[in-house]
């Protein structure tokens, strides 16, 4: 199959590249940076940003299917019209191309963040209404994307989106921000930690399910991809327990969390490097559902995702094997 691809140099994109061509795609990838005098067989790049048409049009061109994996990612309290503009402006243009190429089958990864996980203790499902901001932000910006695609489904396109929740696992080059935490907590840069947890799945598992979907799962539907619920205190004893050297933190409470944030903005901009965390960083995880239901991807693309403790294992051990934790 001839794949055209966006956001391939991020994570979970130097996950999927391998796996696609393992399995006998020739691969079209759109890049910013300037074109490598070699490249990989099986894979050709296009030089251009999301929002140049000149450029999508080469990438869609022959298809026979396009995986939109690129976003701005951004857990910045301020709210960002460019971020919003990019990730919605430019799957627009990518499904818009897409049709009119005659491309047949349109992944698209959205995120979990898209949905209200309110109420947080009881089950939720695709049926679960999108987040009811309209700050131009991260999550605003999935939701408003995720609805745009959707819209294309049809007319000899058939879309499929993706919804995972807080991706982890090795191969991390970046390495993303709950992979610098997973380092710091691992190098006991982790002064205390506070009320709150997230859903966890596998970067390999997300992946697996992307190549699931280009033959597999329904027109127009969208598939919440989720792990497993784990809170800080318990990431952080399993971090120990692997280390082999349980560290016990101090919880403290959110009230503190949050008024230490005019001094984590200072200590910010001292460094010159991000806020260490952020409020919506915060927001992130004491606003997280506990019981995201995947049934419906594990009935229809075959999505199985592997133990919590296995993923943070293997992350762990990628990043002693890279060097980033000793």
């Amino acid at each position: 199959m001839k794949i055209a691809m966006t956001g391939a140099s991020g994570y979970i994109g130097s996950v999927l590249v391998p796996l696609l061509l393992s399995e006998g795609h020739t691969l079209r990838l759109l890049t910013r940076k300037p074109l490598p005098e070699t490249t990989p067989a099986g894979i050709t790049f296009v030089q251009g940003e999301l929002l140049a048409e000149a450029a999508i049009r080469q990438l869609v061109a022959g298809a026979d299917a396009v995986i939109h994996l690129a976003a701005v990612i951004s857990v910045d309290d301020r709210p960002n019209k460019t971020l919003f503009h990019i990730n919605t402006h430019g799957t627009r243009l990518l499904a818009a191309a897409a049709q009119q190429a005659g491309v047949k089958r349109f992944i698209h990864l959205s995120s979990v963040t898209a949905y209200d996980q309110a109420p947080y203790d009881e089950p939720m499902n695709e049926s679960r209404g999108v987040v009811k901001t309209t700050r131009h932000g991260y999550d605003y910006s999935k939701a408003v994307s995720q609805a745009i695609v959707l819209e294309y489904n049809g007319s000899g396109m058939e879309v499929v989106v993706l919804a995972p929740t807080a991706v982890m696992g090795p191969f991390d080059r970046q390495p993303s921000l709950i992979g610098k935490a997973i380092i710091n907590m691992y190098k006991e840069k982790i002064p205390a930690l506070f009320p709150g947890g997230v859903d966890f799945v596998d970067v390999r598992d997300v992946a697996g399910a992307i190549v699931s979907a280009l033959a597999r799962g329904t027109a127009g539907a969208v598939y919440l991809l989720s792990g497993e619920w784990v809170s800080l205190v318990s990431l952080n004893r399993e971090v120990g327990r692997i280390k082999a050297r349980p560290v016990t933190l101090r919880v403290v409470p959110l009230w503190l969390v949050f008024s230490m944030l005019p001094l984590v903005r200072m200590l910010a901009v001292i460094s010159g490097g991000p806020p260490f965390y952020t409020r919506q960083s915060v927001y992130n995880l004491i606003y997280s559902n506990k019981k995201i239901d995947h049934s419906k991807a594990a009935a229809e693309l075959n999505f199985r995702p592997r133990p919590f403790t296995e993923t943070l294992r293997d992350t762990i051990d990628w990043f002693k094997q890279t060097g980033a934790i000793k």
